[in-house]
This record gives C-alpha cells, sequence and structure tokens, in this order.
C-alpha cells in the first residue's frame, strides 16, 4: 500500500512538497486516481520525472491526469486538496487514525472528512453556489456502531474539539438502535 495521508503527518508533507516516488508505490489505480494525480502534478523537481515515469510504467498512464478543478470556479483554491481528502477518508481502515485526525488535524478539511466518517455526519451544502460541493459527505466507517458513534461525540464534546457542536447535533438526531 502507498501512501496513506491519514497518518504520520503525511498530508502536511505532502502538501508542503515533499513527494517522492515511494509515496506512490502500491497505490490502487482505480482506487488512488485522485491521489496518483495530485502527487504527480504536485511532485517537485527533480522527483518530479521519477514519480511520472514510475506512475508510467504501474499504472499505464500515457499521459499525466489533469489537475482537478471546480467547474463553478476554476480558481478555486480547494477542490483539488478536497477531492483527494474525500477519495483518500474511504480508504483508511483504522478508526484511530481518523479518531486522531478528527481532534487534533490542523488541516480544518481532513479533520471534517474524520469527523464525518466516524459519525456518518456531513454538513449541509451551503447555497447554491461554487462552494456547495463542501459537505464532508463520506458515508460512515464500516462497521461503526452507534454506540461508537455517541461514544466519539461525546469525547469530541468533553475534550471542546472543533466540531462539538456538530456533536452535539449528532447525538441528539441520532437514533436509537433499540427503537
Amino acid at each position: 500500500m502507498g501512501v496513506k495521508i491519514f497518518r504520520d503527518d503525511n498530508w502536511n508533507r505532502i502538501k508542503s512538497g515533499v513527494i517522492s516516488r515511494k509515496d506512490i508505490m502500491r497505490l490502487d489505480a482505480a482506487k488512488d486516481k485522485v491521489l496518483i494525480g495530485y502527487l504527480i502534478a504536485h511532485a517537485p523537481e527533480p522527483c518530479r520525472q521519477s514519480v511520472i515515469k514510475y506512475a508510467a510504467e504501474k499504472y499505464g498512464m500515457d499521459e499525466l491526469p489533469e489537475s482537478l478543478k471546480n467547474i463553478d470556479d476554476p480558481n478555486d483554491p480547494y477542490y483539488e486538496e478536497y477531492a483527494v481528502l474525500q477519495e483518500q477518508v474511504v480508504l483508511e481502515d483504522d478508526a484511530d487514525v481518523l479518531k486522531e485526525a478528527a481532534l487534533h488535524s490542523s488541516n480544518y478539511d481532513m479533520a471534517a472528512f474524520a469527523f464525518c466518517r466516524l459519525t456518518g455526519c456531513s454538513f449541509p451544502p451551503s447555497e447554491c453556489d461554487a462552494y456547495s460541493y463542501r459537505t464532508f459527505d463520506c458515508g460512515i466507517m464500516p462497521g461503526t456502531t452507534a454506540e461508537d458513534v455517541r461514544e466519539f461525540c461525546r469525547r469530541v464534546i468533553e475534550e471542546r474539539g472543533r466540531f462539538a457542536n456538530v456533536a452535539e447535533e449528532c447525538l441528539r438526531h441520532q437514533k436509537d438502535p433499540n427503537q
């Protein structure tokens, strides 16, 4: 398996331009498509050519993936990173890693996706505008029980986490699994 961006501060490292061929190794061409495109597009010289060559050979890419753009606002600075995080949060299989990200990540989008993955919550879209895609909807992590959600929401509230108000709302609307 290639780089897991929710672990070991990998996302901050990659965003700062510290990308290597090792990050792209053993990724899944279908599941990690957006991440692969991001790594290729943002790899600094001189490792960029190595990353491109490896991706071309490993994943059969004749052309570099185009950078993702928000069609409603091509200058949207968040769209591409949002797409990477949305793709990758569903591939993260360790709830503890997501809990750490939700509670302690300095990156708002990463924390929001982790919170939403652990609770099944999402944020209502803004008014119909170029940023209404930012709901952080990613479904709930498989195997998560109603008690897991309640326990995590209580922890977020107790620690006065970034999403304490959302956790309170989540608890108010959560159905009792025994009903």
